[in-house]
């Protein structure tokens, strides 16, 4: 199995990365399976159901999240009900929307799906993502060895381990959240694959896909800047993770990193 996962969707100039270029990709690359962190899709805070559809239609067959997942308006949360919309499995029960899924392939093979969230600097009243984490992958791979965590999370040491408790019982685990994509892609000892954050697929001339001079003056002044996606530059980070099909173990991963100029102004 052939998995892309493709770092943080940042607001309108992700999405055009995804219209422009994941048709394509998805084909030169021979892609099974392709997921997507999307929790900064809509305006660089939160997803729509109408922006969802969309990423569907580019080729997105699950899509994740994270601390945004929420940043919308209660009347819009339908949309998360659906199979391959995801949120932190870590959130307290009685929250909309499941942090684990399914997906069956067209040709019948199964991935299984787990999406948790840190707690160390983002949101330390969740439940416990390790603990949490490792009942849903006991759970899933009763149907599939083939399994991907998407870990969003800030602290480095928390991915980290994470990714090692984890070793030989998923397939892969990816970071997000932090936006900058690191250069740690591995295969752990038991076969899984890691990487502590995939990236983010968005403006690049951007302070972690906002305006810089806005976050400039925060930093400056301390007090309340309005930040505003940036909409200079363009970039896809991703990973691309081979799986054997019968352990569930990682093969290799790469992974992408690619500067994008639109087809179509």
């Amino acid at each position: 199995m052939r998995l892309l996962f493709i770092g943080d969707i940042f607001s309108s100039i992700g999405r055009r990365v995804l219209a422009d270029r994941l048709p394509a990709l998805l084909e030169e690359r021979q892609i099974d399976v392709c997921v997507a962190n999307g929790e900064n899709a809509a305006g660089g805070r939160g997803l729509t159901g109408n922006i969802w559809k969309k990423m569907r239609k580019y080729g997105v067959t699950a899509v994740t999240g994270g601390n945004h997942s929420f940043s919308i308006p209660d009347s819009a949360y339908r949309f998360m009900d659906e199979p391959m919309v995801l949120r932190p499995h870590n959130f307290p029960p009685g929250n909309i929307g499941k942090g684990t899924a399914i997906c069956t392939l067209p040709d019948g093979r199964l991935l299984g799906i787990v999406n948790l969230q840190g707690r160390t600097f983002v949101h330390e009243a969740l439940d416990c993502p390790f603990r949490t984490g490792l009942a849903a992958v006991e759970e899933l791979r009763e149907q599939t060895p083939c399994i991907l965590v998407d870990f969003h999370a800030e602290a480095t040491s928390e991915k980290g381990a994470l990714a090692r408790f984890l070793d030989g019982k998923v397939s892969a685990v990816v970071g997000t959240h932090t936006h900058v994509q690191t250069a740690d892609e591995r295969i752990l000892p038991c076969g899984t694959a890691f990487i502590t954050d995939a990236g983010m697929t968005g403006p690049e001339d951007s302070i972690i896909g906002m305006k810089h001079d806005q976050v400039i003056r925060r930093f400056l002044l301390q007090t309340h800047v309005r930040f505003e996606p940036s909409e200079s530059g363009a970039m896809l980070n991703a990973v691309i993770i081979d799986i054997d099909d019968a352990s569930g173990k990682a093969l290799a991963i790469e992974r992408i990193f690619e500067r994008v100029t639109f087809s179509r102004e």
